[in-house]
């Protein structure tokens, strides 16, 4: 039986304009369980990335709660909160959001120094797998947008989270390497038994995840 590690209750999101107010989405309610993989799909537009920053607690909903286990995100202190995000969290980003004072290396290596969960044989086995090992000592300025994706990808597999949040993980990669990072992401997800919540526009992707969740007027399906 898989443990419930984030449960999302009744969430809605809002934003307010000097044009009025658009609602992305109300109502929304999500269990996400351990060694589980999930797909959140949906048109352009209608807020798969603003629910991902909302579930792992980089974005507060208009109304609703996040759980992480037991614990009310929203009701804990800040410090608590980025504790939490910290140990327990870590996020691909669709903009990569790689450091540019630190080399590749230490771009890898940032939140795993951190959280104090730095394994150096992991790591290296991680930088052999995404075909980084001759990238190490660059800048990410002189990356291009493929190999800042793999740099990212890297620096939240080394934070070894319990809960994994991608957001279009594979948009700048090619198909060969796509399909390499999907079958890390979904080999690391069974053998760690994490939660691995993925955003994507590609059907093909979402088919080898487990749970397909369709954002569509609003809500859920």
């Amino acid at each position: 039986m898989h443990n419930h590690i984030i449960k999302i209750k009744g969430i809605s999101k809002s934003f307010h304009t000097n044009s009025g107010s658009t609602e992305l989405f109300n109502g929304v309610n999500i269990n996400f369980c351990s060694s589980t993989s999930y797909a959140l799909i949906g048109e352009s537009g209608v807020g798969k990335s603003t629910l991902l920053h909302i579930a792992s607690g980089l974005e507060k909903p208009s109304s609703g709660e996040v759980f992480f286990g037991e614990k009310s995100f929203w009701s804990l202190k800040a410090s608590d909160q980025s504790l939490l995000r910290l140990n327990e969290t870590a996020i691909i980003f669709q903009q990569y959001n790689l450091i540019p004072c630190l080399n590749v290396r230490e771009n890898i290596e940032f939140q795993s120094r951190i959280n104090n969960k730095y394994d150096r044989e992991y790591v290296s086995d991680i930088i052999r797998d995404l075909q980084l090992s001759k990238l190490l000592e660059e800048w990410p300025e002189n990356l291009s947008g493929g190999e800042q994706q793999r740099v990212a990808i890297a620096r939240a597999l080394a934070a070894q989270p319990k809960i994994l949040f991608a957001d279009e993980p594979t948009g700048s990669l090619d198909e060969k390497n796509s399909e390499l990072v999907l079958d890390m992401l979904l080999n690391i997800n069974k053998k760690y038994n994490t939660v691995l919540v993925m955003v994507t526009h590609s059907l093909s992707i979402a088919s080898k995840l487990e749970v397909c969740l369709e954002l569509k007027s609003k809500k859920i399906g």
